[in-house]
């Protein structure tokens, strides 16, 4: 409410006596002939100054329409006019006109002037959650004083509007979500920019849940061809985008490209249940021949499934009565995965790894792993894990017969770790609320990354994507900075929260994590162990 000062002064209404009258000597003086009113401001009172009768003689509202009201519209002596309008909702200005008057005859015109709010925009909501299966719709009310448009986020095609610009006025904009295909809870930001050059901005946020049934199935567990070579079908069954992929390092086993759906880089992908057209070249050797096709689904608690390909030999020499091969599947900045296959007609001790940063180990000179033990033929994948980035390694399989306690080994392959091609700098707190937590990291990148987002525990204190919940943003890029609000949290919680970097070479993670407690109510904020010195909101 604003009080201004009106200063009306009206004297000599009547004669010194009362049966004689005589000319009126009045002044009516209004000390600013203009009233100024805040775009938010819905009443103002305004003093009157007088020792007469005066009123409000006329009222033209002008662009108030019928939201100005005066009142009372006339008074004896000293009083107030109290002006009642709504807010200002609009980037321009308005006015309206009002003019006094006395008994005497003498008008005053004063001008009521409330000033624009400028571009102005409301969400009605700030963030979304959507289930794994969502089955309806979830609606945003924008309300603006002006043109908008909403930026989807490059590679977020998990998320329709069915409105995505609009002008001033209410408009009401309907958001769906497509199933989830994977066990990790995906989340991203939607920029709204607004104003006459689209330069300011809103942001809201959706999230879905991911899948927490997920299952990978296969029909086959071996795949078996003569030495002609063919073509076999594997039939997968899951609820999730599973993938599958040969070993690099094997050339006579294939996809069909026409049926199966391949990546740029060979590898097949489906989501849900379906074939994997399977294509085998002639053996020319005089070896029996086994590998994986491997088939992975999920990334937060991923399952995986080897289906076993064997292949007999050409028949003019008889096959060694134990063998076993090894194949680089991919190696990363800290691991590397490896295919073991065992061929023998007896069964077989333990198998597995040997590995060193030196030439040619054994079982005695070299780190053993054992991945199995027993039975014949065997085809499986394992991942080495604990190696150092930028560092080369030999590493052989092994398998020990049980009838003359001999160690055979494949040949030795030689692998070299990853140098880091991106940096990821400190994770830190924008805000932290009741249920959620704004979050943010930079990063820079020699090459362009697959994926970068959050995870998180309220348990583990060094949260992982393999064993606590992950928030993807979906995005992809040479550096920047990552933003997204991670929501669902229980009220008066601690959380351990860090970022990660999906590479083509494996996972980069933050070299902090940031301890964080919601607050108790949404009226307060919660703490952070690392808020931005320049970003963040007051905690």
């Amino acid at each position: 409410m604003t009080s201004l000062s009106l200063l009306m002064i009206l004297t000599a209404c009547k004669g010194e006596f009362a049966n004689e009258v005589i000319p009126a000597r009045e002044m009516l003086r209004v000390l600013d002939g203009t009233i100024e009113i805040q775009s938010d401001v819905e009443e103002t009172i305004v003093n009157v100054t007088a020792d007469c009768h005066w009123k409000v003689d006329s009222l033209d509202s002008g662009d108030f329409g019928s939201n100005l009201t005066i009142r009372p519209r006339e008074g004896v002596g000293d009083g107030v006019l109290v002006i009642g309008n709504d807010q200002n909702t609009t980037n321009a200005d308005r006015t309206a006109l009002i003019v006094l008057a006395s008994d005497g005859g003498l008008r005053q015109k004063v001008t009521i002037r409330q000033t624009g709010k400028g571009d102005g925009i409301n969400l009605s909501r700030g963030s979304f959650t959507f289930d794994t299966e969502p089955t309806e719709a979830q609606f945003l009310t924008i309300s603006s004083n002006t043109q908008w448009k909403i930026e989807i986020p490059e590679g977020v095609n998990w998320v329709t509007l069915d409105k995505t610009s609009g002008e001033s006025g209410e408009s009401l904009i309907q958001i769906k979500a497509q199933p989830s295909s994977t066990d990790a809870l995906r989340s991203t930001s939607l920029s709204v920019l607004y104003g006459e050059s689209f330069n300011k901005v809103e942001e809201f946020t959706i999230s879905q849940k991911g899948l927490t049934n997920l299952y990978l199935e296969t029909v086959e567990s071996v795949g078996r061809f003569e030495s002609t070579g063919g073509e076999t079908v594997i039939h997968v069954e899951s609820n999730a985008q599973w993938f599958a992929f040969i070993p690099s390092s094997i050339s006579w086993l294939h996809f069909d490209a026409e049926l199966d759906s391949l990546t740029s880089e060979g590898t097949a992908s489906r989501i849900g249940n379906g074939d994997l057209h399977i294509k085998c070249d002639e053996n020319s050797t005089s070896r029996d021949r086994t590998t994986g096709v491997v088939i992975v689904a999920g990334s937060r608690s991923p399952k995986e499934v080897v289906v076993t390909m064997e292949q007999v030999r050409n028949g003019s020499i008889l096959p060694l009565e134990t063998s076993i091969s090894l194949s680089e599947l991919s190696v990363s900045y800290d691991l590397a995965n490896f295919l073991i296959s065992v061929v023998s007609e007896e069964v077989v001790g333990d198998f597995g790894l040997v590995y060193s940063t030196n030439a040619h180990p054994t079982i005695s000179s070299g780190q053993k792993v054992v991945t199995g033990k027993g039975g014949l033929s065997s085809a499986m994948s394992y991942k080495l894990e604990g190696l150092e980035a930028n560092t080369t390694y030999y590493v052989r399989a092994f398998v020990e017969k049980k009838s003359n306690q001999e160690t055979l080994y494949s040949d030795e392959l030689t692998v070299t770790t990853l140098a880091y091609s991106a940096m990821i700098g400190e994770v830190r707190s924008l805000y932290v609320g009741d249920t959620y937590a704004d979050m943010r990291f930079s990063y820079v990148a020699d090459e362009e990354i697959i994926d970068c987002g959050f995870v998180y525990s309220g348990t583990n204190e060094t949260p992982n994507r393999e064993n606590d919940t992950m928030v993807t943003i979906g995005h992809s890029g040479m550096g920047g900075n990552v933003m997204t609000t991670i929501a669902d949290l229980e009220k008066s919680t601690t959380y351990y929260i860090r970022g990660y970097l999906l590479t083509k070479q494996g996972i980069i993670y933050s070299p902090n994590v940031v301890t964080i407690k919601t607050s108790k109510t949404s009226k307060e904020p919660g703490e952070s162990s690392n808020p931005d010195p320049i970003f963040s909101r007051k905690m």
